[in-house]
């Protein structure tokens, strides 16, 4: 659905994953959307961290009692016989894999389709100020920078830079390391351990011809270089998990390594709306972390 004249207009901060599936969503709802954000696919950022999302491992003692086993299909427990050395459990079931950086390529481009706006800024408020981002929308600062009056909501996808923008303490960086590799795996397969961060991964790019391997899950961590003893580690590591894009020498062929940091946040995303004066809403959408 095109928006049309009589729509609310509605301002997206924030061009990750989150934000531009928001767009597209509200725009074939028939509103007017204007995308405002600093960073967009195609942007090389530690802290636009969704072209390298990756899923998020859990540990469980019976495999079985994963939340999501009953709404995947195929859903399997893996007999022992099956399982890699040192493994106590594991599990198979049928599922997708995304080439993120094109689906967030396709995501803009269907924004544009759809009518809507996109506008790189930044949306800067001062170190410490309260009410961060809803005394930005209530005095105009946001409307003069896209150019814009009559806002009727503002979607705050802002990710780990809702930790000033809000402000709101309680977003923290979850760093995380990944392999860029050759070739496409012929399935997505990870691997929990029993140590902190201990995590390990393999996810194809349908039609890019790569894969991702990972990875590391450091809570609080800022540090965004990266670090070759842990890329080693992740190249040992996931060998066992796609042993079919090794050489013939038993190596991988490594494109890239990367360093992202995951909007986490303490006690959970935050999905809530603050109506302002005026009745302009500004609907909180961030600290996904990695299930954005």
């Amino acid at each position: 659905m095109i928006s049309t004249k009589s729509s609310p207009n509605i301002v997206v901060i924030g061009a990750g994953i989150i934000g531009l599936q928001t767009a597209v969503t509200l725009l074939q709802s028939g509103y007017h959307v204007t995308v405002f954000a600093e960073f967009w696919p195609g942007d090389e950022d530690d802290g636009y961290t969704s072209p390298w999302n990756a899923p998020t491992p859990e540990i469980a003692q019976d495999p079985s009692s994963v939340w999501w086993s009953s709404v995947v299909g195929n859903f399997i427990v893996l007999p022992s016989k099956e399982l890699p050395e040192g493994v106590h459990c594991g599990v198979s079931f049928t599922s997708f894999a995304v080439n993120v950086p094109q689906h967030l390529r396709w995501l803009c481009s269907r924004i544009k389709s759809l009518g809507g706006r996109s506008i790189r800024g930044r949306l800067s408020v001062a170190e410490g100020a309260e009410r961060g981002l809803l005394h930005a929308v209530e005095e105009g600062t946001l409307s003069r920078l896209i150019g814009q009056n009559d806002l009727g909501a503002v979607i705050n996808a802002t990710g780990l830079g809702a930790r000033k923008l809000v402000p709101d303490e309680k977003v923290f960086p979850t760093r995380g390391q990944t392999v860029l590799v050759r070739g496409e795996a012929k399935g997505v397969t990870t691997r929990v351990g029993k140590g902190e961060g201990e995590i390990g991964y393999v996810i194809p790019r349908p039609g890019g011809g790569t894969s991702i391997l990972g990875g590391t899950k450091e809570a609080g961590i800022w540090d965004t270089k990266v670090d070759p003893e842990t890329t080693q580690k992740i190249l040992k590591n996931c060998k066992m998990l796609a042993p079919e894009l090794l050489d013939r020498d038993g190596h991988f062929e490594v494109l890239s390594d990367q360093v992202g940091l995951r909007p986490s946040r303490k006690d959970g995303p935050r999905v809530e709306i603050d109506v302002l004066v005026g009745g302009v809403a500004v609907v909180h959408s961030y600290g996904h972390s990695g299930a954005g």
